[in-house]
């Protein structure tokens, strides 16, 4: 099909889609995409299928991942299922974040990456083998993850350059409880206002331990489901440290918590980068401000989310 023809084939489909309800239309958008192979939707539909397919007889599958690869969970239906599908996860965001910091002189290039809730590896191994820093340090607290990160980061001969901590990342040292999703082992959310048996420590007992020196430190990504406040209030070290931090601002997991972030944000840090829109090439609306973080908890308040990279 033309051009001009898929263009106009693509406005009346949207026009129709609009009409229908909610679940309906956006079925009909997805599928006018994989007609028209929009951006290589016809590939990643069959990839669904591909993973549907051996789900069903190994708990594990290989993946291409950018320059590198991936074992993921085959029971996974987000992180799993995203890498298998597309080849990666968020990376657009990492390389938003990324081009902004070298356009500002702050250029990670040769330093560490902190990766706090680092799942199987899909941030730390694009930071490693993509983006040019030089280590990193990881914190995940599900063991099932940790384990296949350390395979991930072994199998793409990063093991040499990156140390993994099992416990979860807070605002106190001690234990607390980690709620395990069964289907995306990226949305276990920790809690340490309850008593349990899963540890968490600061990030300035790492810096304390000499685990983590702030100095070399490039960028701090943080992906804790909600847990993002308690995180920055116990890395005092790297905030004093002017550290650059990307992470996920969530208001509907977030809740009440949401308040918290706002202020620890206002607290610390002068300018906003929602990496969203830079990763979209919406240059001209990616800055934000503090006060412009009320829109933004609006905008996601029932779902979805944005990485915002922010700076001292």
């Amino acid at each position: 099909m033309r051009p001009g023809k898929k263009l106009a084939f693509i406005g009346v489909a949207q026009r129709w889609s609009d009409r229908l309800p909610p679940r309906w239309g956006r079925r009909a958008r997805d599928l006018g995409k994989i007609v028209l192979d929009h951006r290589g939707e016809r590939r990643k539909a069959w990839r669904h299928v591909q993973y549907e397919m051996a789900r069903r007889t190994t708990p594990l599958l290989a993946a291409s991942f950018g320059r590198g690869q991936l074992l993921v969970d085959s029971q996974d239906d987000e992180i799993g299922r995203t890498v298998f599908v597309s080849g990666g996860y968020e990376r657009w965001h990492m390389q938003a974040a990324v081009d902004h910091l070298r356009a500002v002189g702050l250029d990670p290039t040769g330093k560490q990456f902190v990766d706090v809730g680092a799942n199987i590896g899909t941030s730390t191994v694009d930071a490693l083998v993509q983006f040019g820093f030089s280590r990193a340090v990881c914190f995940e607290p599900a063991t099932d993850n940790a384990r296949l990160l350390r395979v991930n980061l072994a199998w793409n001969d990063l093991d040499g350059r990156a140390d993994v901590y099992t416990v979860a990342v807070s605002d106190r040292d001690g234990y607390g409880v980690l709620q395990r999703s069964a289907t995306n082992s990226g949305d276990h959310r920790f809690s340490a206002d309850l008593v349990g048996a899963d540890e968490c420590r600061r990030l300035d007992s790492f810096v304390d331990a000499g685990a983590i020196d702030p100095s070399l430190v490039g960028l701090v990504w943080i992906d804790a489901q909600g847990h993002e406040p308690n995180v920055l209030r116990g890395a005092k070290a790297i905030l004093d440290a002017r550290v650059p931090v990307v992470l996920e601002y969530c208001p509907w997991i977030l809740g009440d918590a949401i308040a918290d972030l706002d202020a620890v944000i206002a607290d610390h840090f002068r300018t906003i980068v929602n990496l969203n829109l830079a990763a979209e090439g919406r240059t001209g609306e990616m800055m934000m401000t503090v006060p412009g973080l009320a829109a933004l908890a609006r905008q996601f308040a029932t779902r979805g989310y944005a990485d915002l990279l922010l700076l001292q």
